[in-house]
């Protein structure tokens, strides 16, 4: 996997591909409803051939082997599914499935691409189950997927893991044991109760600020 961009994505796949050819940049990737299956495919003699096309020249320029198993991990692919099966139709899918109450609070209090900081958990819900919709249609469809909850990544960080290594059928050793053991916390669990709290004391302080002034 080709970590060049944020959130431990790929540029290629994530920014160039999905965000600006398909879902046309900007806070685009935010709207809701989603992109309709047939506006999603209709990009398949296109962008779809294009990317079929450059995927491999592309990650050989960040070292990639050009053999090896590979992936993407990006929330927009859950849009662009139907696309990928297509383009890739012997992809195998992982889907992690938070909490959407939690993905939501989330997206509301950090400051994202094109959107800054947009304080509505209901937009965000909404197009949280939007994308979940599209995956548990097209994705449980594929001959390959598997789903794993991100709550009990969390919570069995090593065996949940040996899991997600098993069904991509790649070595689990134990550098990969301490990746999932460093990486993954139970503090990463309960967002919406943080952002909530984090919610409360902002208005306290912006309160006794007005009553200074």
């Amino acid at each position: 996997m080709v970590n060049n961009a944020t959130q431990c994505e790929s540029h290629f796949f994530s920014n160039y591909i999905n965000d600006e050819l398909l879902m046309g940049g900007g806070s685009n990737w935010a709207n809701y409803p989603i992109l309709s299956v047939e506006e999603v495919m209709s990009y398949r003699a296109t962008v779809g051939n294009f990317m079929l096309e450059q995927w491999r020249i592309d990650l050989m320029q960040w070292g990639y082997d050009g053999t090896s198993p590979w992936g993407i991990k990006d929330a927009r692919t859950c849009v662009l599914l139907p696309l990928y099966l297509d383009v890739f139709p012997d992809c195998k899918i992982l889907f992690i499935r938070r909490d959407p109450d939690d993905i939501a609070a989330s997206l509301s209090h950090r400051e994202k691409p094109g959107v800054g900081v947009y304080k509505d958990p209901e937009h965000w819900k909404k197009l949280t189950m939007a994308h979940f919709e599209r995956v548990e249609t097209f994705g449980r469809a594929h001959r390959w997927y598997h789903e794993v909850g991100y709550e009990e990544l969390c919570l069995e960080p090593v065996a949940v893991g040996r899991r997600i290594h098993d069904y991509l059928e790649l070595p689990y050793t134990k550098e990969h044991e301490q990746v999932y053991r460093r990486t993954m916390h139970r503090d990463r669990l309960g967002t919406k109760a943080w952002t909530a709290f984090k919610w409360r004391v902002m208005a306290i302080k912006k309160g006794l600020q007005v009553m200074l002034e």
